[in-house]
């Protein structure tokens, strides 16, 4: 009897295991009478914020959940989800009063994107709310714009949302989305008000992708194909690109939705004969595509598996915090090319004396770098770097003028960064950069940042060294090693690479951020474009030779997707030292937004718990010392160079100075050099990591 009891009783929430009492988790749940509000924080610069749609409004299960629940989970997301109770199209003043209350209060301001996503009734409140957290991208699939009466007097569908109070705020988000960032507008054109609905919205940061012959199930028809959950991931953690999504709508082609409502479409507008011609050819297409797989399955010795809905699957989970990095790297989906990465030729061969022919280039995106910003082209050209294509953007200590005058002197081509308001500058910059000849003549390519620096740990620690270890590679992809304040906390003027010489161990990954790489691509055939982290390739033009920092065969994922080091990834040859905090008073600087408010909150504390690691000592890229003060004194010998670095560093002085005299930036201060600090000098921990003495070039 007792076990019969125990068996019926309701499962509890999946949720309740990250805020129940004694969870490790954060959060909090707020029950209302038309909607519920459920956050969970998780260890993320990212916060996916959903809102249910009416499927939903009736589910009064013990174990219901917020939409996209799962997915934020799997993916290691903060999620705040918001739980409809009835079909009111959110026009509950509680509600909007709350959110207003978390963005004046700052609960948005600690991460580096908020999305913002919902499905039909919820795509118009991810439309709209998004207008209360400027920045914010937004994700909505089959939205409607408002159901207003006197502004769509066409929409005849949802006549309880019709009748609500359509006077309270946000309540047109044809009037609303100027102020987010990217707001990707998902739905089927020929769905008439739906269509309606998506020719209200206008703008620069409006990206439409058309969803033909889904009707008004949009999200179904994309989770049926496995396209859901990659479209969700590129528009959270980078951008959807129009080519990458229609890439994935392809295998609409093989749904059997997709051929009925094709041929329905046809049989509606009289094409009777056309709607049988495609359905035949559906049917024996799919035929043909079964036989293959099975005849495929019989040589491998393997059962061809029933059809599934592989969208249902479990998602590979984000790496969580560790000390280690992940297992090897593998693609979400099965890859619809038969491209595979392969080992380099030649490998292990002898570098040559003197810098070899060829064009290498960086491209890279500064605001505000103007003190650290030689010393970081000195010691590129010093390893071997001969081009940088520099972008700018709102510059206000000359690092834009500093880029100018490098072109001058022909050591570097500027350019100002058109990026738009919401969007990416570096994808900006990555995008406008492939019409230029510079890019497009480049023997090798990269994207990175000035407070990036490549150690390459063989030979004399040159490029050529490295080309030489890997042989003819496409492509070598070289894993960060955050880099701390060293216990530095006041800003001087010096060399970055011999002031901060704490990190993180040689195999320590204590978030998905220490996972990071970037990639040396070379211009090959196979090259399609420079990402931030990886190269896109063509891939029906022959295997890559793609490696690691070590040498070897990156996994045949990457090739669709990746930009985090695996378990395996080797760092032998390189790996790229990440100054992404310098001192806490660059810091300031770095995270000043032009705010003087919320400084109290979680307004930087995130990314500094993030990035700053003191764990080791590492002083291996002192070897190169010598070569870049050289190059160094080269540059500071133009006068008019010299003098732009000298302004530079002393509008960084007095930037600090101003910072520092607002409310609460002191404490702020105060508050972040307690955060993962380095050992008091003459510890054990000063000893230098064997790594390092192991890996410094000759």
């Amino acid at each position: 009897m007792t076990s019969d009891v125990a068996d019926e009783a309701p499962k509890p929430p999946r949720w309740l295991d990250d805020i129940r009492p004694g969870a490790s988790g954060e959060g909090f749940l707020e029950k209302n009478l038309r909607n519920s509000l459920l956050f969970v924080k998780r260890p993320s610069d990212r916060l996916l914020i959903t809102f249910d749609n009416l499927s939903n409004v009736g589910d009064e299960s013990p174990e219901r959940e917020p939409w996209g629940f799962k997915f934020a989970s799997d993916e290691g997301l903060s999620h705040l989800g918001v739980m409809a109770h009835v079909s009111d199209w959110y026009r509950d003043e509680a509600l909007i009063n709350r959110f207003t209350s978390l963005a004046r209060d700052g609960f948005f301001d600690g991460y580096e994107r908020v999305v913002l996503a919902g499905v039909s009734m919820g795509g118009y409140a991810a439309l709209v709310f998004s207008s209360l957290i400027p920045g914010a991208h937004v994700i909505a699939i089959n939205p409607q714009s408002t159901l207003n009466p006197e502004l769509v007097p066409w929409e005849t569908r949802y006549e309880n949302g019709r009748r609500q109070d359509w006077t309270l705020p946000l309540a047109d988000a044809a009037e609303l989305t100027a102020t987010a960032g990217r707001v990707n507008v998902f739905y089927d054109p020929y769905h008439e008000l739906d269509q309606q609905h998506v020719d209200r919205l206008s703008g620069d940061n409006i990206h439409i992708y058309k969803c033909w012959f889904s009707s008004h199930k949009t999200a179904v028809f994309l989770r049926k194909i496995d396209a859901l959950k990659p479209v969700m991931r590129h528009a959270i953690f980078d951008e959807l690109e129009e080519r990458e999504f229609y890439r994935l709508y392809r295998k609409r082609r093989n749904l059997p939705w997709y051929r009925g409502s094709v041929s329905g479409y046809f049989r509606e507008t009289g094409r009777e004969e056309l709607a049988i011609h495609f359905d035949k050819t559906f049917r024996r297409r799919l035929r043909r595509k079964k036989r293959k797989e099975e005849e495929a399955a019989q040589l491998a010795g393997t059962a061809v598996p029933p059809a599934t809905d592989t969208a249902a699957a479990k998602a590979p989970a984000a790496p969580p915090a560790q000390r280690s990095a992940p297992a090897q790297a593998e693609p979400k989906q099965k890859p619809d090319h038969n491209c595979r990465i392969i080992a380099p030729l030649n490998a292990g061969g002898k570098a040559p004396a003197k810098q070899g022919k060829g064009s290498r280039l960086i491209v890279t995106t500064m605001k505000n770098e103007g003190p650290f910003m030689l010393e970081w082209v000195a010691f590129n050209r010093a390893i071997g770097f001969t081009d940088f294509l520099i972008y700018t953007n709102d510059c206000d200590d000359g690092t834009d003028a500093i880029a100018q005058r490098l072109q001058d002197m022909g050591l570097a081509q500027h350019r100002l960064n058109p990026f738009k308001k919401g969007g990416s500058p570096q994808r900006s910059a990555l995008r406008a950069a492939q019409s230029e000849d510079i890019y497009q003549n480049a023997d090798w390519l990269i994207c990175a940042d000035c407070d990036e620096f490549l150690n390459i740990r063989v030979g004399k620690g040159r490029l050529d060294d490295l080309f030489a270890a890997v042989g003819d590679a496409d492509g070598i992809s070289i894993c960060w090693k955050l880099f701390g304040n060293s216990g530095r906390v006041t800003y001087e003027e010096g060399f970055v690479i011999d002031q901060f010489d704490r990190c993180c161990d040689e195999f320590e990954f204590p978030n998905y951020r220490a996972l990071g790489m970037k990639t040396l691509a070379r211009n090959t055939e196979r090259f399609d474009r420079l990402k931030i982290h990886r190269p896109a390739y063509h891939l029906d033009r022959g295997d890559v030779a793609w490696v690691d920092g070590g040498g070897k065969p990156m996994a045949d994922g990457y090739l669709d997707a990746g930009w985090k080091a695996h378990g395996g990834f080797s760092h032998d040859f390189a790996r790229l030292h990440h100054y992404a905090v310098r001192s806490v008073d660059s810091f300031l600087v770095k995270r000043d937004r032009g705010r003087t408010n919320h400084v109290n909150d979680d307004q930087g504390v995130t990314y500094w718990e993030n990035m700053n690691f003191n764990t080791v000592q590492d002083v291996s890229l002192r070897a190169q010392l010598p070569a870049l003060k050289k190059e160094f004194a080269r540059l500071m010998k133009d006068k008019e160079l010299a003098q732009l670095h000298e302004t530079a560093c002393a509008w960084h002085r007095d930037k600090i100075a101003e910072l520092r005299k607002r409310d609460g930036w002191d404490a702020f201060r105060d508050r972040i050099i307690t955060i993962n600090a380095a050992p008091e000098p003459g510890g054990d921990a000063d000893a230098p990591t064997p790594a390092d003495a192991a890996h410094s070039p000759a």
